[in-house]
Formats: structure tokens, C-alpha cells, sequence
């Protein structure tokens, strides 16, 4: 045992003394602050500060020698992730030095290689400068706590000889919480058409975000200020509707589609560390058509709520409702025909359905116009008192019509229904009866009856 003590003291003495006997170069790096470490710290609120090394150099035989840096490894955190070199930047203090010449003067990204920071003078002086080192959270790829050496090398001209320094690099990565919300088709707007009534092919948002970094992150929407038109209206509740398009299992929330109103709308929910969705809007086919016609112009709201608090996002919404006024006729599968009308035959009855639509919300009628008397094939006419006319409407409806019984139907244009004040779109029926009567020609009778509106 004693002799294996003896051995490992000599060893000792041999690997040590060389450096403390012979070394013309030598180099000491210190961080400025006092520490044993560089410690880096994503930037907060954009102010990123920069952390300070010192480096020394020690030079005895006149010859001109030149400092190199690079990192050792790659930075690596408790997870296993390698951080992105190009967030690691670093520049010389100019003037830091008294002899010699500094390069890295301007912002460069570290790495694996090797950078020439300093030049001696011809004489080869001793000199010390200071490296200032920086984070730059816009590139960083990941967040965490990571750790790696920075490497510093000096060497002489011409010579493979060298000293190196070395110091730890500790990086706290906590990547910068960022949302942001853009329109699909207009960065700052989302306009939608009245003839959007599905998901597809529609105006949206899209919601991105990063930095989530595990925390719990709400997004909801909802509307800032109601949609209105150039006239004051606004517009009904559930006309605007919206979808998400995203992935469930990643947060989102509304996969179907939910009403755009003043109550919030939860879109998404979890602790992604970063996401993105869209949200797609369109209008509500069956009640867009009792909205008045016009531009409705709002904003749409995003509120965003997360550990360290809530923000509020707006984006412009644009709504292009087209003045609508139609008049629809359903007939009965069968047709309308009286076919072998006999004089002693009961009354015989078609029906059809009148449909008219507006969002003009101004008083209008509905106009029947019977172009000639009902006649067969050979002109024989009915009578006039035998071919009637009946409008039935359906109940609570605020239209009125002077067809509420059979009357005979008259040659011309004529009004069979008015809309109530406010120009309200109804639907209601429309009852032909032929009835036979003595000397009643034979034949096939028809008669061409034509529909229109007429707006007061």
C-alpha cells in the first residue's frame, strides 16, 4: 500500500510542473459579475441583458499569438432538447483592450467552431478585453433550463502549442408568451356574405400561439360591438354563427358551430406549449333572411386568459347582407289542370303554395294577373262565377287579403294578399275551384295565371 502512494504522488509531480515552469501563454476567464458561471435569461418585456467575461492574457516570450471561443458542446436542458445555437450571441466591448486588434465587434451567434476574437500586437504584449454575451429569445426553440461550457483558446502564431479556459454557460429559456390573431383573407378584417351559409370556404381568423410553456391557456370569443347596418339596425341573435377548425385532442373546443353573440364562446382550452386553429364564420341560413338588408360592421373580440393574466384581441367583422324579394309558387305534383268537367261533376280544388321572401322590411303585395277568361281547346270560356278564387293564411299571420272566401276570379292584375306594415316574408295558399254547371262545354280547360310583387 505504501508504495502505490509513492507512485501516484510522482505521477502528480510530473503532470503539474510543466505548465507552472514552462508556459509562455496563459489564460484566465472570469464573468464580470463575480459568478463561476455565465448565466443567460430570456429577454423580458424585449430588454434582453447581456452577461460579461472577462479574458486575460498572460504573455512572456514576445510572440504574437491570437484567442479563439467556441462552445464545447451543445447547451442541453433537463429534457434532453439541444438549444438552437443561433439564440446565443456574442460581441467584444470595443476600447476593452489595450494592445492588439478585437473582431467580433459587431452581434455574431455562437458555435461549434472556432471564432477568432482577438489579434495580439506585433510584440506579443499581455492584454485582457471583455466579450459581452447575449440571449435572443426570438430564436429560441425551446424552453427550459440549459447547460453547456464555452470554450476559449489562446495560441501563439505558427505554434500548435495552446492553453484553453474554460466556463460553464447556464441558460434559462422560458420562451416569450406570444398570441396573435390575423384575418384569413384581410389581416385586420373577416367579412362574410350572406350566401355563406356553411363552414366551407368562408372568411376567418386564424389564433396562433407560443411559449404556452404547460401553463393553462382559455381562449374565448365573443363579440366587442354588435354588428350594425348603415340605418341603425342591428343584427338578430344566432345569425352569425362560427366553427373551429383544429384538432380536438389539442385543445379546441367548438368543432360544430355556436352562435357569434355578447356571451363568450370558449374556442380553446389547455396547456399546449404552442397551437394554432382557425375560426371560421358564416351565417345561419334560416334566419338570415328576416335580417334587414345592408353592411353590418362590428368587431369581433378574443380574450385570451392565462396564468400571468387576461389580454383582449379585436378584429374587424364585416357582414354584406343583399336585399332579398321574391315571390316562390310550389303546385301541386299533379299540375293544376280541370280535366272532364261535367256539369253535374262536384267542385273540383287545386292548391298552391305562395312563398315570398324579404328583408326590405318595406309593405308590398302579392299580384295575380289571369292574362284570359279560363277556355277548352275549341276557346269555349266558363263562366266567370263558376271559376273562383280563395286565399287561406296561415294563423297569427298580420297580412290580410279580400280572398278570405271563394270569389270568382276577374281577367287583369289584381292584389291577393298585402303584407302587413313592417313588410313582414309570409307563406300562404292559394285555393283554385271549378264547378260544373249546365251547358258546360266539353274539353280540357286551362287558364294562365302569373304571380308578382308590387312594393308600395
Amino acid at each position: 500500500m505504501p508504495n502505490y502512494k509513492k507512485i501516484f504522488f510522482f505521477i502528480s509531480i510530473v503532470l503539474i510542473c510543466p505548465q507552472l515552469a514552462f508556459a509562455a501563454l496563459s489564460l484566465s476567464v472570469n464573468p464580470v459579475d463575480g459568478s463561476n458561471t455565465l448565466r443567460l435569461k430570456s429577454a423580458i418585456d424585449g430588454i434582453e441583458e447581456g452577461k460579461e467575461l472577462r479574458i486575460r492574457i498572460n504573455a512572456t516570450d514576445g510572440q504574437r499569438y491570437q484567442v479563439f471561443q467556441r462552445l464545447n458542446e451543445p447547451l442541453t436542458n433537463e429534457k434532453g432538447e439541444t438549444l438552437d445555437t443561433r439564440a446565443l450571441k456574442a460581441a467584444t466591448i470595443v476600447n476593452s483592450n489595450t494592445a492588439g486588434s478585437l473582431y467580433l465587434q459587431s452581434v455574431e451567434s455562437l458555435g461549434m467552431g472556432e471564432q477568432l476574437v482577438y489579434t495580439s500586437a506585433e510584440a506579443g504584449n499581455s492584454d485582457s478585453f471583455v466579450i459581452v454575451y447575449t440571449l435572443d429569445s426570438a430564436a429560441l426553440n425551446a424552453s427550459g433550463n440549459f447547460l453547456g461550457r464555452l470554450v476559449l483558446t489562446v495560441r501563439a502564431l505558427g505554434e500548435a502549442a495552446q492553453e484553453q479556459a474554460t466556463v460553464n454557460i447556464s441558460v434559462e429559456s422560458q420562451q416569450n408568451w406570444k398570441v396573435e390573431v390575423t384575418g384569413g383573407r384581410s389581416k385586420s378584417q373577416v367579412r362574410v356574405k350572406d350566401s355563406d351559409v356553411s363552414a366551407q370556404n368562408t372568411d376567418f381568423t386564424k389564433i396562433l400561439f407560443t411559449g404556452g410553456d404547460g401553463q393553462e391557456i382559455k381562449i374565448y370569443q365573443e363579440l366587442d360591438t354588435l354588428p350594425g347596418n348603415a340605418a341603425g339596425v342591428e343584427m338578430e341573435p344566432d345569425v352569425l354563427q362560427l366553427a373551429v377548425e383544429g384538432a380536438a385532442n389539442q385543445g379546441v373546443r367548438v368543432v360544430a358551430s355556436a352562435p357569434v353573440s355578447n356571451k363568450r364562446v370558449l374556442l380553446y382550452s389547455g396547456r399546449e406549449k404552442e397551437a394554432s386553429f382557425a375560426v371560421k364564420y358564416f351565417v345561419n341560413a334560416e334566419q338570415v333572411s328576416d335580417q334587414d338588408a345592408g353592411i353590418y360592421a362590428g368587431k369581433l373580440k378574443y380574450v385570451v386568459e392565462t396564468e400571468q393574466g387576461r389580454e383582449e384581441l379585436l378584429m374587424d367583422f364585416e357582414c354584406n347582407i343583399q336585399p332579398i324579394f321574391t315571390v316562390d309558387v310550389t303546385l301541386p305534383p299533379e299540375g293544376i289542370s280541370f280535366d272532364h268537367i261535367l256539369f253535374n261533376s262536384p267542385p273540383v280544388e287545386h292548391e298552391v303554395s305562395v312563398t315570398v321572401r324579404t328583408n326590405l322590411h318595406r309593405p308590398y303585395q302579392v299580384v295575380q294577373e289571369l292574362q284570359s277568361p279560363m277556355t277548352n281547346e275549341k276557346g269555349d270560356q266558363i263562366k266567370k262565377e263558376y271559376f273562383t278564387l280563395k286565399v287561406e293564411l296561415p294563423a297569427g299571420d298580420k297580412g290580410h287579403t279580400k280572398f278570405s272566401d271563394y270569389l270568382s276570379l276577374e281577367t287583369g292584375s289584381y292584389p291577393v294578399f298585402s303584407s302587413d306594415s313592417k313588410g313582414s316574408p309570409a307563406t300562404f295558399k292559394v285555393f283554385y275551384r271549378l264547378q260544373g254547371y249546365p251547358q258546360i262545354s266539353a274539353g280540357n280547360f286551362s287558364a294562365p295565371i302569373r304571380f308578382s310583387l308590387n312594393q308600395d
